[in-house]
């Protein structure tokens, strides 16, 4: 065996082929979500959530749709009845707010979830590194399968039925049903009104109920007389129904005997003006003939007689009455509960209402643009399609590591906010100055023929290029003004009952 000294070469190269087998493994480490020993850890907090089984680890942690950072640990907490996760957020995003609001939301219908974060406003405060995220900030997530399972399996085939049912019933009727989608405007800001008076008048709409309840109290003490009453009036209108040509007859004449009685009361009219002296001086006659009128009460049995008939009503609906009292008395639990509910609704309508605009037009506009028509092969049947767009832009071309300047985006637009365009931005924080990448001239070739670069560089570049010029980087006013509030987000306050 011949042994010699390695050379400085061979030293070298094993080196630097085990520094590139290190680089490759750590490079592996890294894309599978480990961590670099002894790196030092970022700005982090913790947040307790009720249920994370479909939350991994290195899941994205965004606020309004910008990642932000990484769920990193979730661990169960003492009681078990939560998860502990621990997210650790980018630097240039922290400290975040202490009323910052988490939720878990799902990426696609699979169940892919990440943490979205709603934060506040920083003058409240801020949590520190290794804080936590106060428990009622953290928004329950309900999941589409949570909700079906809740019902047995005969409710499930009955939806399931209705909802084929409503397909069939609504066939050929898109424009009745685009109709009442346009008046469900109107109708909610009545309804807000409503509301709104009611809550403001709660008093006296409470009051009104127990009187209510007090009415049909009395009304179940008469039971037989009430039920002769609705009995009678059925006979009543059974009549009037036999006799329609009489009162179409009635009706026919109405506008003569109008006109005619419209004569007579102006006839009248002059004829009291002239007998108006006449009736000045009979007053003193009238009052001496008080004691004559008194004298005629025995001429009257029959109202008397009409008066001891009510008796055995009342003794019959003493019966009645009581049960419907008792149960206006177990209603007024129910109706107790209503007032948090309502004073719970009316915030959310008053938000509602003012996206009645926005609302209006996403179901009319969504409805005429993608609905259209066309005769059959056999120019008889007609044919219904949807006609759906999909824009091209830089943006949907490729992922850029950092937001282009050209994204002027606003998840949150304020009402009306589509009115002027372009569209002001949520946060100047959302404009940057990177630019807009273009196809390099190697991609074209074997990869993308010539006349598919030429498209795109024509619709999806707009023949500018990398010079596409950005929108605007104008801020819109923060949203809690509409309410009267302070900061970006509007947030709930509590009310006094």
């Amino acid at each position: 065996m011949i042994k010699q000294a390695p050379t400085a070469g061979r030293i070298i190269a094993m080196v630097a082929f085990t520094l590139s087998c290190v680089g490759l493994l750590l490079f592996l480490w890294l894309s599978f979500g480990g961590t670099i020993p002894l790196k030092p850890q970022g700005y982090r907090v913790h947040v307790l959530v009720p249920e994370a089984s479909n939350l991994a680890q290195e899941a994205d942690v965004r606020i309004s749709g910008v990642t932000v950072g990484k769920v990193k640990t979730k661990t169960v907490n003492a009681n078990r009845s939560a998860t502990d996760v621990v997210l650790d957020i980018d630097h240039q995003y922290a400290p975040i707010p202490k009323d910052t609001q988490a939720i878990l939301r799902q990426k696609t219908l699979l169940g892919e979830t990440y943490v979205e974060l709603a934060p506040g406003d920083k003058s409240s405060g801020t949590i520190g590194d290794g804080g936590r995220i106060p428990r009622i900030h953290v928004s329950p997530t309900v999941e589409l399968d949570e909700i079906f399972r809740g019902f047995n399996q005969r409710t499930r085939t009955a939806f399931q039925n209705w909802m084929i049912e409503q397909g069939r019933a609504f066939k050929d009727h898109g424009q009745d049903l685009n109709d009442a989608l346009g008046n469900l405007a109107p109708f909610a800001e009545d309804t807000n009104t409503l509301l709104r008076i009611l809550n403001e008048d709660k008093g006296d709409v409470r009051r009104l109920i127990r009187n209510t309840g007090d009415v049909f109290a009395a009304l179940t003490e008469r039971r037989g007389q009430l039920q002769s009453l609705i009995t009678n009036s059925n006979k009543v209108f059974q009549t009037t129904a036999d006799r329609d040509q009489e009162l179409q007859d009635t009706f026919r004449i109405l506008p003569t005997f109008l006109d005619e009685s419209d004569k007579t009361l102006t006839r009248l009219t002059r004829f009291a003006n002239n007998t108006n002296p006449l009736v000045t001086q009979l007053r003193p006659a009238a009052r001496e003939l008080s004691p004559t009128l008194i004298e005629l009460e025995k001429l009257a049995p029959d109202l008397r007689g009409l008066f001891r008939d009510i008796d055995p009503l009342v003794t019959v609906s003493k019966k009645g009455l009581p049960a419907t009292s008792q149960f206006l008395d177990e209603l007024r639990p129910l109706l107790d509960a209503t007032d948090p509910f309502l004073r719970n609704l009316n915030p959310m309508l008053n938000w509602i209402g003012l996206y009645k605009h926005e609302i209006t037009e996403f179901f009319a506009n969504d409805v005429a643009s993608t609905q259209a028509s066309s005769l059959g092969a056999d120019g008889k049947t007609q044919l219904h399609y949807l006609r759906t767009t999909n824009p091209l832009n830089p943006e949907n071309l490729a992922i850029y590591p950092h937001r282009i300047a050209s994204n002027r985006s606003n998840p949150y637009v304020a009402p009306l906010g589509y009115k002027t365009l372009p569209i002001k931005v949520f946060g100047t924080y959302l404009c940057t100055t990177n630019p807009v990448p273009t196809i390099l001239p190697s991609a074209v070739g074997d990869l993308l023929p010539q006349s598919l670069l030429d498209l795109i560089n024509r619709f999806g570049y707009a023949g500018a290029g990398s010079n596409i010029p950005a929108p605007p980087c104008e801020e819109q006013p923060p949203l809690g003004n509409i309410i009267g509030q302070s900061g970006k987000y509007p947030h709930i306050t509590e009310e006094a009952p």
